[in-house]
């Protein structure tokens, strides 16, 4: 008996014999070994058993409990063949080598140049590993994120240089800021960084995937919030843009409980997930609380990015349109904007809100090419028109008549006509504001914009449509019904014209509603005079039949 067989076989060797992967010798000396030892079957048959059970939780117990695969199971063969063909081709190191060779230099020159390249070859993959691990992690992460159940609006801490407050984020969350963090939310638009939820890995893996030129570094850290837990934090740095570099932390199951965002302007934002914040209501809008700042900090300087340039152009202007938006200075605000002397010229005259008025110093401080002037407007007294009251000691027309007739007293008719007065007051804000946008950007001018201001043109124009179309809507369940009970139709109204494009679409619902305004004004007292009389309840129903008919081309064209 040889000496192999004479000594038992070790664990190792049994696990080995039992899978099939001893050579064939080996494999009968232990077969001829275990004839005669009853220990080493006592033990194989315990290895046995052991593989057995592993193999029966792994099927019962694990494999339900494991997520779906994330891809299924690719073809090998098909990727050993490209690697076969990639070694059958001349690598980079072999064609330099070869080149030396054959002209004849020294062995230590090859040996040299070999050695640099295997070196930058090892310095290029672990340089891409840092990258390669943030890109896993971001999508694992907003794969997490989606896979399960997320609330319709969270609540975060936004933290700046010189101010701190509390606002509400999420897909469904409602975005106009106010007028303090107006100038924040412009930030990150000019990065192009999702303002409406920020905190999220969505957010930061499309902006990530936009750099060309970034550097990523993936470590583990310990935060405040989580003693007991050890969180991931990835932190991408770009060599271009607005926002210069970007961090966000995660815990275990890969949810974002903090960011820091770095500008290149020396702004920084800092974000962190709160479970129940201190401030803010549960309304439909934004519980969004400006705070004092958390440390004095001083005006950060103007980036060289930021500079002016020679002259200001249309998408300087759209800029500014955009900024006015944002925080609502573009609807009834005494606020006049032009391009003039290669400057976008805005102009507060009396009347403009104070909030407003900061708001906008701030926005144009940090824009080029961009001047605020405040300049005294007279202001003729206000008609009894404009004020929507009826004027005193005079007849009221035949239809406001029939009206506050059908509502029963002249009290229904006074709340009748403010709730219509301010719909159709509302309503003129948008449609001036959409008009606006046609006048100064028509199709010949938009042709000279580049893509992303063409979306944000129509991001713009989408807005005003969309909260008209509301409008109108509430307006038409008001008084289609009053209407129609006093024998009023909209028979005669008229058909669409077909445009190609929205902008003779928008001058359109510029003439309906100035049409429509002037008949609601007639209809609840607000015009007096030989035309008071002269509005029909099928009138005002014709007019809201073309004004609904010309808003859906708008929306249809944009």
């Amino acid at each position: 008996m040889s000496s192999f067989e004479a000594r038992h076989p070790e664990e190792d060797a049994l696990l080995r014999y039992l899978d099939g992967e001893l050579s064939a010798g080996k494999a009968r000396r232990v077969e001829r070994h275990l004839e005669t030892c009853e220990e080493c079957r006592t033990e194989l048959e315990e290895l046995k058993s052991t593989v057995a059970e592993c193999a029966r939780y792994h099927q019962d117990a694990l494999a339900a409990s494991l997520p779906a695969p994330p891809q299924p199971w690719r073809d090998l063969y098909r990727d050993f063949s490209r690697i076969d063909e990639s070694l059958a081709s001349d690598s980079l190191l072999v064609r330099v080598t070869r080149s030396l060779v054959h002209s004849g230099a020294p062995k230590w020159a090859v040996a040299g140049v070999s050695a640099l390249l295997v070196v930058m070859g090892v310095y290029y993959q672990l340089r891409q590993t840092p990258s390669v691990q943030a890109a896993t992690l971001l999508k694992r992460a907003v794969a997490a994120a989606e896979a399960k159940p997320q609330p319709a609006r969270r609540h975060i801490r936004v933290r700046t240089s010189t101010q701190q407050f509390t606002r509400a984020a999420g897909p469904q969350a409602a975005m106009m800021p106010a007028a303090q963090t107006a100038a924040l939310m412009l930030l990150f638009q000019a990065a192009h960084y999702d303002w409406n939820d920020p905190l999220s890995a969505r957010a930061f893996q499309t902006w990530r995937d936009t750099q060309p030129e970034k550097t990523d570094t993936v470590s583990k850290v310990l935060i405040p919030q989580l003693p007991a837990e050890t969180c991931t934090r990835i932190r991408t740095e770009a060599a271009q843009g607005e926002l210069a570099s970007a961090t966000i932390t995660f815990t275990e199951d890969l949810a974002p409980v903090e960011e820091r965002l770095e500008f290149r302007d020396q702004e920084w934002v800092e974000l962190t997930e709160i479970a129940d914040p201190s401030t803010g209501g549960s309304g439909g809008s934004v519980a969004q609380t400006v705070e004092e700042p958390v440390r004095a900090a001083e005006p950060p300087s103007r980036p060289a990015a930021l500079s002016p340039g020679p002259s200001a152009s249309i998408s300087d202007e759209l800029q500014v349109l955009s900024a006015l938006n944002l925080i609502g200075a573009d609807l009834g605000d005494p606020v006049d904007e032009k391009l003039s002397n290669g400057k976008v010229v805005v102009t507060m005259y009396e009347g403009v809100p104070p909030d407003h008025q900061k708001a906008i110093q701030e926005l144009a401080a940090r824009m080029p090419n961009v001047d605020v002037r405040v300049e005294a407007r007279a202001v003729a007294p206000a008609s009894p028109a404009s004020l929507g009251a009826p004027a005193a000691n005079v007849a009221p027309a035949p239809i406001q008549a029939s009206v506050e007739k059908k509502l029963g007293s002249h009290a229904e008719f006074e709340r009748f006509s403010g709730t219509v007065l301010d719909l159709d007051e509302r309503s003129m804000q948008e449609v001036r504001a959409l008009h606006r946008l046609a006048q100064k950007f028509p199709l010949e001018s938009e042709a000279q914009l580049n893509a992303k201001d063409i979306e944000l043109l129509h991001e713009l124009s989408r807005k005003h449509t969309a909260v008209l179309a509301e409008k109108v809507g509430a307006m038409e369940h008001l008084l289609v019904p009053m209407l129609t009970s006093l024998g009023g139709t909209a028979a005669n109204a008229h058909a669409a014209v077909p445009h190609s494009s929205w902008q003779p679409a928008a001058d359109d619902v510029y003439s309906t509603s100035s049409r429509l305004h002037l008949m609601i004004t007639q209809l609840v007292g607000a015009t007096v005079g030989d035309a008071a009389g002269a509005t029909s309840p099928s009138d005002v129903l014709a007019a809201l039949k073309d004004l609904h008919s010309d808003v859906d081309d708008c929306k249809r064209l944009m």
